[in-house]
């Protein structure tokens, strides 16, 4: 769709192909006042898994952008109305001058489609093209139909640009301060010991040390489960002493952490795991024979399981840059 310049909005809203026919007069729009208050409808929530800005839509709802944590963070705008959506339909999002300003072109940014019952939803291309147009000053209209709460009314929840700017700062710091692993990145902890060594190399004590990180975050975590391994010795008995010594520096970083002993099995060497060695037959020196293994099981009750689902890129074929 090309964009459109105008006198405002509703004239656009109007004359859309979209499935939007409605006279810009029979619209039900909801948009913050001009006052001291419409600042104070920005918030942030922060934590090493997510970081959320939020934006209070008065007596309509809430728009939600939000980022989780991983190795690449992925960003989603969701939209919640109160009375929520109960009818199939389609939402756009639209940046055009606030109404205090006169002129310029309104811009179609991206647009999803609405089923009954689910919130809108879009992902990290519609919702940095939106807050890139809120950092500019735009204001973000999404417009959409429902004949249950409004009938032959376009319904147009508004998102000012308003005290945009701080918040906005505030959600950039805390992305700059998530994990860079999540539960995917965590469940199952592969490590590599130094030859012949209780010691973990430096790379897999930074990986141990992300995924305890992690677990400060993740209350879900259950049990913790630790598999040692040794055939870098040269007889069965070393071996498994070694691989005993190897299971107990993986337990006490865990218990370091404050994790109790009981949520912590370890699951000790069997000998009928253990190569048959010749005797003066040379240690083996590969990671594969010093390497050691963690798993982690959850309680399902308390997982938040929004912090797993995939982040795909809806409505990023939709819209023009503005």
């Amino acid at each position: 769709m090309k964009a459109v310049t105008g006198r405002n909005i509703r004239i656009f809203v109007a004359a859309s192909a979209a499935a939007l026919s409605l006279c810009a007069a029979a619209a039900v729009r909801y948009e913050a006042k001009l006052d001291g208050t419409a600042p104070k409808l920005w918030s942030v929530q922060d934590s090493k898994v997510q970081c959320d800005l939020i934006y209070d839509i008065p007596e309509y709802g809430t728009v939600t952008f939000r980022t989780y944590s991983g190795r690449s963070p992925k960003t989603s705008v969701s939209v919640h109305p109160r009375l929520g959506i109960s009818e199939n339909s389609q939402m756009r999002f639209i940046a055009a001058r606030p109404e205090w300003q006169s002129g310029g072109e309104e811009v179609l940014l991206g647009q999803v489609k609405l089923y009954s019952g689910f919130d809108a939803w879009a992902g990290p291309t519609v919702a940095w093209k939106i807050l890139n147009a809120l950092g500019q000053g735009r204001q973000i209209f999404m417009p959409y139909t429902n004949a249950t709460i409004a009938s032959g009314q376009n319904i147009i929840p508004s998102i000012s640009p308003l005290g945009f700017k701080k918040p906005f700062s505030n959600y950039v710091s805390c992305q700059q301060r998530l994990l860079k692993v999540s539960w995917n990145d965590v469940a199952m902890l592969p490590v590599v010991f130094k030859f012949q060594s209780a010691e973990l190399t430096g790379r897999s004590k930074e990986r141990l040390d992300s995924q305890l990180e992690y677990l400060k975050e993740d209350k879900a975590v259950s049990k913790i489960t630790i598999r040692a391994f040794a055939y870098d010795m040269t007889s069965k008995d070393d071996n498994i002493t070694l691989a005993a010594k190897r299971a107990d520096t993986l337990k006490q970083a865990y218990q370091k952490a404050g994790f109790k002993d009981d949520m912590i099995e370890v699951v000790q060497f069997n000998s009928l795991s253990l190569p048959v060695y010749a005797e003066g037959e040379p240690a083996d020196e590969s990671p594969q024979a010093r390497n050691g293994l963690v798993t982690l099981d959850r309680e399902s009750a308390k997982v938040n399981r929004d912090l797993e689902v995939a982040v795909p890129d809806v409505g990023a074929d939709s819209g023009e840059k503005p």
